[in-house]
Protein backbone atom coordinates (compact mmCIF):
# COMPACT_ATOMS: atom_id res chain seq x y z
CA UNK A 1 0.00 0.00 0.00
CA UNK A 2 1.49 3.23 -1.34
CA UNK A 3 1.56 5.63 2.05
CA UNK A 4 -0.28 8.96 2.10
CA UNK A 5 -1.80 11.42 4.09
CA UNK A 6 -5.65 12.53 4.04
CA UNK A 7 -6.33 16.09 6.13
CA UNK A 8 -9.51 16.93 7.59
CA UNK A 9 -10.01 20.31 8.89
CA UNK A 10 -12.26 20.33 11.50
CA UNK A 11 -12.02 23.81 13.33
CA UNK A 12 -10.00 27.36 12.29
CA UNK A 13 -7.27 26.05 13.89
CA UNK A 14 -7.81 22.55 14.12
CA UNK A 15 -7.07 19.19 11.76
CA UNK A 16 -7.16 15.55 11.84
CA UNK A 17 -4.31 13.82 9.86
CA UNK A 18 -5.12 10.21 8.49
CA UNK A 19 -1.98 8.63 7.76
CA UNK A 20 -2.70 5.32 5.25
CA UNK A 21 -0.65 2.65 5.44
CA UNK A 22 3.21 1.62 6.97
CA UNK A 23 4.81 4.72 8.71
CA UNK A 24 8.63 4.09 9.26
CA UNK A 25 11.84 5.15 7.46
CA UNK A 26 11.05 4.72 3.61
CA UNK A 27 7.76 6.16 3.84
CA UNK A 28 8.02 8.83 6.36
CA UNK A 29 7.70 11.88 4.11
CA UNK A 30 3.81 12.47 3.24
CA UNK A 31 3.37 12.40 7.09
CA UNK A 32 6.16 15.06 8.55
CA UNK A 33 5.00 17.38 5.56
CA UNK A 34 1.61 16.73 6.64
CA UNK A 35 2.43 17.85 10.19
CA UNK A 36 5.12 20.51 9.04
CA UNK A 37 2.23 22.43 6.69
CA UNK A 38 0.08 22.15 9.71
CA UNK A 39 2.20 23.64 12.00
CA UNK A 40 3.50 26.57 9.60
CA UNK A 41 -0.34 27.30 8.87
CA UNK A 42 -0.86 27.73 12.23
CA UNK A 43 -2.77 24.99 13.20
CA UNK A 44 -2.75 24.98 17.11
CA UNK A 45 -4.96 21.53 17.42
CA UNK A 46 -3.74 18.48 15.56
CA UNK A 47 -5.04 15.22 15.79
CA UNK A 48 -3.28 11.84 13.89
CA UNK A 49 -5.68 9.53 13.73
CA UNK A 50 -3.75 5.78 13.12
CA UNK A 51 -7.21 3.70 12.26
CA UNK A 52 -5.21 3.30 8.53
CA UNK A 53 -2.03 2.90 9.83
CA UNK A 54 -0.70 -0.83 9.05
CA UNK A 55 2.49 -0.21 11.12
CA UNK A 56 4.71 2.49 13.18
CA UNK A 57 8.18 1.93 13.86
CA UNK A 58 10.66 4.16 15.97
CA UNK A 59 11.68 6.65 12.93
CA UNK A 60 7.70 7.05 12.63
CA UNK A 61 7.21 7.98 16.49
CA UNK A 62 10.41 10.33 16.00
CA UNK A 63 8.60 12.07 13.49
CA UNK A 64 5.56 12.27 15.69
CA UNK A 65 7.03 13.07 19.10
CA UNK A 66 9.20 16.16 17.11
CA UNK A 67 5.58 17.66 15.36
CA UNK A 68 4.05 16.87 19.32
CA UNK A 69 7.03 19.34 20.62
CA UNK A 70 6.58 21.29 18.46
CA UNK A 71 2.74 21.91 18.70
CA UNK A 72 3.11 22.16 22.59
CA UNK A 73 5.78 24.77 22.61
CA UNK A 74 3.93 26.98 20.34
CA UNK A 75 0.65 26.48 22.69
CA UNK A 76 -0.67 24.18 20.71
CA UNK A 77 -1.36 20.03 21.36
CA UNK A 78 -0.84 16.73 19.05
CA UNK A 79 -2.64 14.40 20.34
CA UNK A 80 -3.03 10.32 18.76
CA UNK A 81 -6.35 8.36 18.41
CA UNK A 82 -6.99 4.99 16.98
CA UNK A 83 -3.80 3.16 17.94
CA UNK A 84 -3.48 -0.39 17.05
CA UNK A 85 -2.17 -2.99 19.50
CA UNK A 86 1.55 -2.47 18.12
CA UNK A 87 1.51 1.08 18.19
CA UNK A 88 0.02 1.57 21.54
CA UNK A 89 2.50 -0.79 22.57
CA UNK A 90 5.33 1.13 21.24
CA UNK A 91 4.28 4.25 23.02
CA UNK A 92 4.35 2.43 26.14
CA UNK A 93 7.56 0.71 25.82
CA UNK A 94 9.10 4.14 24.89
CA UNK A 95 7.05 5.68 28.26
CA UNK A 96 5.43 8.28 25.50
CA UNK A 97 2.03 7.62 26.78
CA UNK A 98 2.74 9.93 29.45
CA UNK A 99 3.72 12.35 26.73
CA UNK A 100 1.59 12.38 23.95
CA UNK A 101 -1.96 12.67 24.20
CA UNK A 102 -4.17 9.30 23.37
CA UNK A 103 -8.09 10.09 22.54
CA UNK A 104 -9.67 7.33 22.40
CA UNK A 105 -13.03 9.16 21.51
CA UNK A 106 -13.83 9.15 17.86
CA UNK A 107 -14.06 12.49 15.76
CA UNK A 108 -17.14 13.97 17.35
CA UNK A 109 -15.34 13.77 20.59
CA UNK A 110 -12.19 14.93 19.24
CA UNK A 111 -13.33 18.40 17.98
CA UNK A 112 -15.52 18.89 21.02
CA UNK A 113 -12.96 18.58 23.16
CA UNK A 114 -10.26 20.86 20.77
CA UNK A 115 -13.43 23.40 20.73
CA UNK A 116 -13.47 22.79 24.68
CA UNK A 117 -9.42 23.33 25.53
CA UNK A 118 -10.13 26.27 23.08
CA UNK A 119 -12.51 27.92 25.26
CA UNK A 120 -15.08 27.87 22.39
Amino acid sequence: MEPSVRVEVIGREAIVVHPVGDIDYSSLDPLREALLDARVAGVRDIVVDLAQVSFLDSQGLAVILFAHQRQRSAGGRLALRNLNEDAYRLLHVTNLTSVIEVDHGGATAAASGLATRRGA
